[in-house]
C-alpha cells in the first residue's frame, strides 16, 4: 500500500527544484513520510528496512533527491524513483522492491516504532484487527504514550485509559474497575485468572503496549467480573539493532533507569534478540516510604522455517517495598481526618518483599492458504513476603486515638495459562469471512500465610508499634482451574456489513485444603461444567473510515455461597448490550469513536429471607452510560489521547440496597486528556510542549465523599540531536489536594502533590 492521500505529485519529482524544509528528528519511517507528504511524492517500503533506525530531521532547501540523499545517509538504504514521483526505499547497493506498506503506519499491531498515541491494528480479540471492526469499547495505551507520560508501572497505564479507574491500594498494588466491575488481565492475548487485581506487576519498560476492552469478555476469559480485559503486551525482538536507555530523576528521590537492546542475531537474522533491563529507588512524599525494584527480561525469536516461528521470553523482578503505609482511617462519624499529606500512619518495620518470575512460549505457523495457528503458553510465579502494622476501624475525634493491627503475610502464587488457535479465511457465497476457533487452560495456585495481632488503640499521628515476633498460625492452599473451547466467525453479509458471532464452553473447579493450624483434606467446591457463554455483533460501514456497531457479549462468575438446600448457588450471569460509531481517519493516524452501553449482573447471592444464613440467587445490579474517545495525530507534529466516561451503576434487586449506587469508588463523570506538540519548523523545531489534565465527579467509600476534582500536567522536551533527547514534566501542576483512594474505615491515600519528573533518552 503506497501513501495514496499524499498532496498531488510534483512532476518531475526529483528535479533540482528546491524548497524549504524544517523537519524535526524521530523515527526513520516517521521522518521519511513528513518528508514525502511536504515534498509531494509516494514513497513505498517494507517497514522493516527502517526498524530501529532515527533521523535527525532536515532543516534547510533541498530538491527531492538531495533530501532523502540527507535523511538515509548512513543507513545503508537509499531512494530509488520507480515512476514519476513514486519513490521506493530499497538497499543501497541493490535494487530490490519489497511488498509495500504505508509509511510510518505499517500494518502492525506493534508500536513502539509508530511514534504514536494509536495504532491501526489490535491483537485483543485474537487475530489482528482494526479498532473499528471490533464491535466493542476498545483502547490502546502505546509505547510513545507511555514514555511522553513517564508511565512506569501497569497502574499508570491504566490510571490514563478511557473508562477504567485505576486505584492505589499503598503496598505498591492497585486495583482497576470498570463499568462498576472488577478487570481482568491477559498477557500476550492469554488469559490469567486472578493475577491483575491486588497483585504485583512488572516494570512497564518490558511492554510495547496496552489494550483495554471494556464490558464482558467470556468468550475470550472465560469465568470472571464484567468489567473487561486488559492485555498486556511484552516488547518483541527486531531484525535490525536498536539500543534505548532512559534515565529519570523526580522529586523525592525518585529515579528509574532501563536500557532496552534488540538485534539480529545471526547473519541471516533467522534468530533475534532482546533485552530489557529496569531498576528503580525511590522515596514517597509521605514520610519514611520507601521501595526499589530491580529487572531484567529477555526474548528470543527464532525462524524454524520461513513459515515457523518460536518466540521464548522470561523476566524476573525483585521489589522490596518498605517502610510502605496503606494509609488513614477516618473518624467516627465518617468525616476526613483532614491530616498533611506527609502524615505517615503505619509501623517504621513495616516491610514486603516481592520475587516475580515468568516464562513465556509461542509457537506460531503461517499456512499456505492464509490460515495460522497459535499455541502459547505463559508461566507466572510471585513469591510475596511482608510484616506490617496497620490502621483501621475508625478513629475517635476526641483524642485522635485509633486502633492498630499487625500482620505478618507469605503468599506463593504460580499462574499456568494455555492457548491454542487456528485463525483463517473461508471463501463462501463469493465473499471471504472469517473464522477463529480455539481452546485454553489455566491453573492457579497459591498457598497463603499469615498471622495477625491486636495492637490496640493508639494516636493515629503518632503510634508507639515496636516490631512484633509473630508465627504463622493460619494458612491455607487453593488450586484453581478452568478450561474451555470457543470460537468466533466474521460473516461477510454484505460489502458494508459484517455479522460477528462467537460463542464459548466453559468449566470451572476450586478446592481449598487447611495447612495451619494443622493440615487438612482437599475440599472440592462443586464445578461449573459446560457453562455456555455466547457473543454477537454486527458492523455496518458508513463510509470507508466510519463504521457503526451493535453489540451483546456475555460472562459469568462463580459463587460460594449456599441455599438451603446445601448446594452452591448458581454462577452469577452478565450480559451486555453496545451500540457505537468508530472512525479511522489520516491512514489510520486517527481513530475515534462513540458508544453507548447497557450492562446487567443478575443471579447475585442475596440473604435468603426464609433461611437465616443461606443465599438466593436473586440479586440484579445495572450500569449504563457512554463513552467517547480520541487518539492518534490530527495534524502533522500533535499528538493526542482524550476519552471521557459517563456511568450510572445501581443495585435494581437487593433487599438492603435497591436502588443505591452500586459501586460509589467510580466516579460518574471522567475525563483524561494528553496530548503533545512538536514544532515543525523554525528555531523551535526541536522543541515540543505537552499537557493534560484528568477529571472526576465525586466518589466515596462509605464514608465522607471526595468533591470533584482535577488533576493537570505538563511537559516540555528538547531533542538534542538525533540520538538524545531530555524533557522535564510538571506533574499536579497547581497542586491540588485530593485522594487517590477516598478513606473509609480503612487504607485511605491521598494522590501525589506536585513534582517534577526529569528525563534524558538515548537511542541509536
Amino acid at each position: 500500500m503506497s501513501l495514496g492521500a499524499l498532496p498531488a505529485l510534483a512532476a518531475p519529482a526529483g528535479q533540482a527544484a528546491l524548497h524549504e524544509y524544517a523537519l524535526g528528528g524521530g523515527p526513520l519511517g516517521e521522518v521519511l513520510a513528513r518528508f514525502a507528504a511536504e515534498s509531494g511524492v509516494v514513497l513505498s517500503f517494507d517497514a522493516a528496512r527502517t526498524a530501529g533506525k532515527r533521523s535527525a530531521g532536515l532543516r534547510g532547501r533541498y530538491s527531492v533527491d538531495q533530501g532523502f540523499a540527507a535523511l538515509l545517509a548512513g543507513s545503508g538504504l537509499k531512494a530509488s524513483e520507480v515512476s514519476p514521483g513514486h519513490y521506493a526505499l530499497v538497499n543501497d547497493d541493490v535494487y530490490s522492491l519489497d511488498s509495500t506498506t504505508v509509511t510510518g503506519n505499517s500494518l502492525s499491531p506493534d508500536t513502539e516504532d509508530r511514534d504514536s498515541y494509536t495504532t491501526p491494528l489490535l491483537t485483543i480479540g485474537k487475530g489482528q484487527l482494526s479498532q473499528k471492526d471490533i464491535p466493542q469499547s476498545v483502547s490502546v495505551v502505546t509505547r510513545k504514550r507511555m514514555d511522553d507520560q513517564n508511565m512506569l508501572t501497569v497502574a499508570d497505564a491504566l490510571r490514563d485509559t478511557t473508562g477504567i479507574t485505576s486505584i492505589d491500594y499503598g503496598d505498591g498494588t492497585a486495583y482497576f474497575q470498570s463499568r462498576g466491575f472488577p478487570a481482568a488481565v491477559m498477557y500476550d492475548g492469554v488469559p490469567s485468572d486472578s493475577s491483575l487485581q491486588y497483585q504485583q506487576q512488572f516494570d512497564l519498560a518490558m511492554y510495547d503496549r496496552v489494550e483495554v476492552m471494556r464490558g464482558p469478555s467470556g468468550l475470550l476469559q472465560g469465568s470472571g467480573e464484567p468489567g473487561g480485559s486488559v492485555d498486556l503486551l511484552r516488547k518483541r525482538p527486531r531484525d535490525a539493532f536498536a539500543l534505548t536507555g532512559h534515565l529519570r530523576a523526580g522529586t523525592w528521590d525518585n529515579y528509574h533507569g532501563d536500557i532496552d537492546v534488540t538485534g539480529p542475531l545471526d547473519e541471516q537474522k533467522h534468530v533475534r534478540g532482546r533485552l530489557v533491563v529496569a531498576a528503580q529507588d525511590r522515596d514517597y512524599f509521605y514520610d519514611q516510604g520507601h521501595s526499589g525494584l530491580g529487572m531484567v527480561y529477555g526474548a528470543l525469536d527464532l525462524d524454524l522455517d520461513p513459515d515457523t516461528l518460536l518466540s521464548l521470553s522470561a523476566s524476573y523482578q525483585k521489589t522490596d517495598i518498605g517502610p510502605f503505609d496503606y494509609g488513614q482511617s477516618v473518624y467516627y462519624d465518617g468525616s476526613f481526618l483532614k491530616a498533611p499529606r506527609s502524615q505517615f500512619y503505619g509501623a517504621r518495620w513495616n516491610q514486603s518483599y516481592l520475587y516475580m518470575k515468568e516464562f513465556h512460549a509461542e509457537l506460531s505457523h503461517a499456512f499456505a492458504n492464509a490460515w495460522t495457528s497459535k499455541t502459547t503458553f505463559n508461566y507466572r510465579g510471585l513469591d510475596s513476603s511482608s510484616l506490617y502494622a496497620y490502621l483501621g476501624g475508625g478513629v475517635d475525634p476526641a483524642t485522635n486515638q485509633g486502633d492498630f493491627t499487625n500482620q505478618r503475610q507469605h503468599d506463593d502464587y504460580d499462574w499456568y495459562s494455555l492457548d491454542s488457535n487456528l485463525n483463517g479465511d473461508l471463501d463462501a457465497f463469493g465473499r471471504t469471512h472469517q473464522l477463529l476457533l480455539g481452546a485454553n487452560y489455566a491453573l492457579f495456585k497459591d498457598r497463603s500465610l499469615s498471622a495477625w495481632e491486636d495492637v490496640g488503640n493508639q494516636d493515629v499521628f503518632a503510634p508507639v508499634l515496636p516490631r512484633p515476633d509473630l508465627a504463622f498460625d493460619s494458612g491455607h492452599d487453593t488450586r484453581q482451574t478452568q478450561g474451555g473451547v470457543y470460537g468466533q466467525t466474521r460473516l461477510k453479509l454484505l460489502d458494508p456489513l459484517t455479522l460477528v458471532l462467537g460463542s464459548r464452553l466453559s468449566w470451572y473447579g476450586t478446592e481449598q485444603s487447611d495447612v495451619l493450624p494443622e493440615s487438612g483434606p482437599w475440599v472440592r467446591s462443586p464445578s461449573v461444567n459446560h457453562k455456555y457463554t455466547p457473543y454477537a455483533g454486527l458492523i455496518y460501514e458508513l463510509t470507508p473510515e466510519l463504521s457503526s456497531y451493535v453489540s451483546y457479549s456475555s460472562g459469568f462468575t462463580p459463587q460460594t455461597q449456599n441455599s438451603a438446600s446445601g448446594k452452591l448457588l448458581d454462577p452469577r450471569k452478565s450480559k451486555q448490550y453496545e451500540v457505537g460509531l468508530k472512525g479511522s481517519y489520516l491512514n489510520g493516524a486517527l481513530n475515534a469513536n462513540l458508544a453507548a452501553f447497557l450492562l446487567r449482573d443478575e443471579n447475585r447471592a442475596v440473604a435468603d429471607p426464609d433461611n437465616a444464613g443461606f443465599y438466593v440467587n436473586a440479586g440484579k445490579i445495572e450500569s449504563r452510560g457512554w463513552e467517547a474517545e480520541i487518539s492518534g495525530s490530527p495534524l502533522p507534529g500533535w499528538d493526542l489521547y482524550a476519552g471521557y466516561t459517563f456511568l450510572l451503576n445501581r443495585y435494581l434487586s437487593d433487599p438492603d440496597n435497591e436502588g443505591k449506587v452500586y459501586d460509589s469508588e467510580e466516579p460518574k463523570h471522567s475525563l483524561k486528556l494528553w496530548n503533545t506538540y512538536r514544532f515543525q519548523g523554525g528555531t523551535l523545531a526541536d522543541w515540543r510542549v505537552g499537557g493534560g489534565l484528568r477529571a472526576y465527579s465525586p466518589t466515596d467509600r462509605g464514608a465522607e465523599a471526595q468533591g470533584g476534582y482535577a488533576v493537570y500536567d505538563a511537559l516540555l522536551g528538547y531533542q538534542v540531536n538525533s540520538h538524545l533527547d531530555t524533557s522535564l514534566a510538571l506533574n499536579n501542576a497547581f497542586d491540588r489536594h485530593y485522594f487517590a483512594r477516598v478513606p473509609s474505615s480503612y487504607y485511605g491515600i491521598y494522590g501525589e502533590p506536585r513534582n517534577l519528573m526529569l528525563t534524558l533518552t538515548y537511542s541509536y
